[in-house]
């Protein structure tokens, strides 16, 4: 069995809004980087010479406080006499270079699109440190430190965060040139761009890759999803206009047309007339005059019922667009027009048009215009959308992210990508390897995650989706932000070798197609340089590109999502979406059957979801026989892959089957990550495709640390596969990585990890001070499929002294090869890019290491110098590719 592997022709390319040069700017200059490395030096030399006696001078030596060195036998005075030396020469300069810090900090925040760019993020933030930092004379007291710290932070998410909002976030697309001899001849994104084409041996038009950096920005100002939903209520809320509002089921086309239950207590008048009210709520809705007339009941008590209704999930009025209207206020002037003329109808008229003109013109403002200029048109809309709704137009107290606001805006970017033929065929021969990886494991973490659920639920026999999810509740912790999946095994990196081989062997009995989003990261120093350029997956999703919130600015020839509707339109009606609504600025439309997982609107009636209780869970132990892939290998829907599986329970596997209302299996399509790695759903999702993670650990795997037959497991696999990979598995690390041949032999297209980080090796790894431990970048077939991993101790990143704290980066700096980290706290859900070579970037890693106990700390790759994506005066961006990968099965 095998998969053909196609990458999408459209994609996004995540960039940066702001140049990395400026981030990088904000290092320490030589001297203070000269004085450090001296200093580490007389460090090592004072260590060795101390030997085991060393601990008591450890004190002052991490904490760089040389009149607290105590006093040492003659034997040392030399190396001691050496450290204070370079201890006094390290801390003057760096009083000087702290200092420089703030007024080379001072410098990028000053200029307009940094500025505005943090007015959009915290209005607090601009108003109480931006401003004030920027007019401060005189050292930094603690207050000023504080607000250096935290504008600092804003700085390395603008210049270093491949992140999606407004124009220092904009969205930039990509096409992929065709790679067959049906290639069309392409014209390229533009004129200037240095775009070509040329015959290829088999007689395809070769493109040449070619990058455009003149697109015209431009911005779109939205309404908050929130913000929609606080005006419609208000509206709803007008005594006025209540008799003429139209209010539907929550649920269009409800079979039984009966009420749900109501709160016990409620009075018996009550009940019948919403009873009365929701079973004339038809497709067309009613108004609460037509149900006085219709019923005969008192208008009063009809109003009463329908506010129930409306409180139980069940009714729903019809203002607004639903969930996923963009244009709430457009939408809300239409509804109102059609409304009988009133003195409360024109009063509403005015509040929203007022509201669409301050959005406008906040729209229609020039860019990089400054922050004068937008904070009073901010300030406009913020107080209309108060006075019109009596609620706070900001929500978290303004906290970071535009969802918080009353409005959120996307830029475009002056950037389109076209990638070239020669690079398109070398991007699709490399993946593949790598993604059969994450096959494997994905489909080793879905059969955990499978476990689990018959574990905690038992054999439960057929159960509607909404009961499903109820019990589930009940024994699963609810879906958060946690960066890696709980349940998912992970790999030894002393055993990468013989992990990769294995699990190239367990992909290839998988069966069935699948789907993944992969960030891609290219090593290049321009966009001539990709055809052939070194590549990091850095993350795999299990999501596709469909149409949504990502497709904003995109304006090509092709609807955004086409790839993905057409793979969807194949599956024939076996997969099926898991529609749990907006979340904030954030929306995607699965293209095709969806089940509302959400509160009902009256404007689903326009895709009639199915609702959950429409659709059957089973959960129980699988047949003895192979298991099916699911929809997508024509089967009946199982959670888990083709593979040898874990024993459970009664020694049959476990199983977690879903049909629609007809009994057809499918198989579920979840939009959001925090779903996919939530074990019940994961465990009826189609089979998934994750991402790996190798962890440190030199010994031979403990039972369930291994992968066999693409599942936990302490076995090993059958047949010549099986003798191979116990081979690998029972050798030491360096027979295993001698072994490379015979891993290959079993699994061509897994090459051996490469170590690539200093100073490191698979076996053996000891952690120099301050790291607690090492993992070496891994690759497969070339491709890095993780990068290098340190795990910091974080007890002296806190260190009191500023000058500590700096020196305590440049140890770090020292013993892992790098300038530049990502760093991950477990109380954050993203990580922070930190300049071991900056004193700004001191004051931050301390601040994220506060009461985190430890930092995942992971090297930025590509590095600066690798770093394609430049704009027109030849500065440098971070970015990513975000693009559709299908693998479909070849069989034969």
């Amino acid at each position: 069995m095998s998969r053909e592997w196609t990458i999408g022709g459209d994609f996004v390319v995540r960039h940066a809004g702001m140049p990395f040069d400026w981030l990088e700017a904000l290092g320490a200059p030589d001297g203070p980087l000269a004085a450090a490395r001296e200093l580490l030096d007389a460090e090592d030399a004072l260590r060795a010479a101390a030997g085991t006696g060393f601990g008591r001078l450890a004190r002052a030596v991490e904490g760089c406080e040389p009149e607290r060195l105590p006093s040492v036998p003659a034997a040392l005075r030399t190396a001691a006499d050496r450290w204070r030396g370079a201890a006094h020469r390290y801390r003057d300069l760096y009083e000087g270079a702290d200092a420089d810090a703030t007024k080379e900090l001072r410098v990028v925040l000053e200029r307009p699109q940094v500025a505005e760019a943090v007015l959009l993020s915290n209005p607090d933030a601009y108003r109480n440190m931006l401003r004030p930092l920027l007019t401060a004379d005189g050292p930094l007291n603690s207050r000023r430190r504080r607000a250096r710290r935290q504008l600092y932070t804003y700085v390395q998410r603008f210049c270093a965060k491949n992140e999606t909002v407004s124009f220092f976030g904009p969205m930039a697309y990509g096409t992929l040139a065709e790679t067959g001899p049906e290639a069309e001849t392409d014209t390229g994104p533009g004129p200037g761009t240095g775009t070509g084409t040329g015959t290829g041996t088999d007689g395809s038009v070769d493109v040449t890759t070619s990058l455009r950096t003149d697109l015209p920005r431009r911005r779109k100002v939205f309404l908050s999803h929130w913000a929609g939903r606080a005006l419609a209520r208000s509206v709803a809320r007008d005594g006025a206009l209540l008799p003429d509002l139209v209010f539907h089921q929550a649920r269009p086309g409800d079979p039984d047309g009966v009420p749900p239950e109501l709160p016990e207590g409620t009075a018996p008048e009550l009940t019948r007339a919403a009873g009365a009210a929701y079973g004339r709520l038809g497709a067309d809705g009613a108004t609460l005059r037509g149900l006085v007339r219709a019923t005969g009941l008192p208008a009063r008590d009809l109003a009463r019922g329908l506010r129930l209704l409306l409180t139980a999930g069940a009714a729903d009025v019809r203002l607004g667009g639903g969930p996923y209207d963009l244009e709430p206020l457009r939408t809300l002037r239409g509804q109102l027009a059609e409304l009988p003329p009133s003195g409360a109808r024109a009063v509403w008229l005015e509040r929203i048009a007022g509201l669409e003109a301050c959005r406008a013109e906040l729209e229609a403002g020039p860019l990089d215009s400054g922050p004068g200029p937008r904070a009073e048109r901010i300030a406009a809309l913020e107080a209309a959308f108060t006075a019109a709704t009596g609620e706070s137009a900001r929500r978290a107290a303004g906290a970071t992210y535009a969802d918080r606001a009353v409005f959120y805006e996307e830029g475009a970017s002056p950037f389109a990508l076209r990638v070239g033929t020669a690079a398109a065929r070398h991007w699709h021969e490399r993946l593949r390897a790598v993604l059969e990886v994450c096959v494997a494991h994905g489909a080793a973490t879905q059969r955990a995650a499978t476990d689990a659920v018959r574990a905690a639920l038992g054999d439960t026999g057929p159960l509607s989706l909404t009961a499903y999810a109820a019990r589930a509740a009940e024994a699963f912790p609810a879906p958060g932000s946690a960066f890696a999946v709980p349940y998912a095994p992970t790999y030894p990196v002393a055993y990468a070798a013989a992990g990769l081989a294995r699990l190239g062997a367990a992909a290839r009995r998988v069966t069935g197609d699948r789907y993944a989003l992969v960030d891609l990261c290219v090593k290049a120093s321009g966009p001539a340089e990709l055809e052939g350029a070194a590549l990091v997956v850095a993350r795999v999703h299990h999501h596709l590109l469909v149409p949504g919130w990502l497709g904003t600015m995109h304006s090509g020839p092709r609807p955004f999502g086409a790839d993905a509707e057409r793979w969807v339109a194949e599956q024939d009606g076996r997969l099926v979406g898991f529609d749990f609504g907006r979340r904030n600025k954030g929306y995607y439309r699965f293209p095709g059957r969806e089940v509302a997982l959400r509160p009902g609107s009256w404007a689903d009636a326009e895709r009639a979801p199915w609702r959950p209780e429409d659709v059957t869970v089973t959960v129980g132990p699988g047949t003895d026989g192979p298991a099916s892939d699911g929809p997508a290998g024509g089967g009946p829907a199982r959670s888990g892959p083709a593979v040898d599986g874990r024993a459970v329970g009664d020694g049959r596997r476990a199983e977690v089957r879903m049909s629609g209302p007809a009994g057809e299996p499918v198989s579920a399509y979840l939009p959001l990550n925090d779903f996919v790695k939530y074990a019940p759903f994961a465990a009826l999702s189609h089979p998934q495709v994750a991402h790996p993670a190798f962890v440190p650990g030199d010994g031979e795997p403990a039972d369930g640390g291994t992968v066999s037959g693409g599942t936990v497991s302490g076995g090993t696999v059958s047949g010549e596969a099986a003798s191979r990979s116990t081979a690998s598995e029972s050798a030491t690390p360096g027979e295993a990585a001698s072994q490379g041949a015979t891993a290959e032999s079993t699994a061509p297209e897994i090459a051996t990890p490469e170590v690539t980080a200093p100073g490191i090796t698979t076996s053996g790894i000891t952690a120099p001070e301050g790291v607690i431990s090492e993992v070496p970048e891994v690759t497969v077939d070339g491709v890095v499929l993780q990068r290098a991993r340190w795990t910091l101790d974080t007890g002296r990143l806190g260190l009191p002294a500023p000058h500590a704290r700096f020196l305590e980066l440049r140890r770090i700096a020292r013993r892992t090869g790098q300038r530049f980290l990502f760093c991950r706290s477990p109380r954050e859900r993203k990580p922070y890019l930190v300049d071991l070579a900056s004193p700004l970037a001191a004051d931050l890693v301390a601040h994220v290491a506060r009461d985190a106990g430890r930092l995942t700390a992971e090297a930025m790759s590509p590095g600066p110098d690798e770093l394609w994506l430049r704009d027109a005066e030849g500065r440098r961006y971070t970015c990513e590719l975000r693009m559709q990968v299908v693998g479909r099965e070849v069989t034969g």
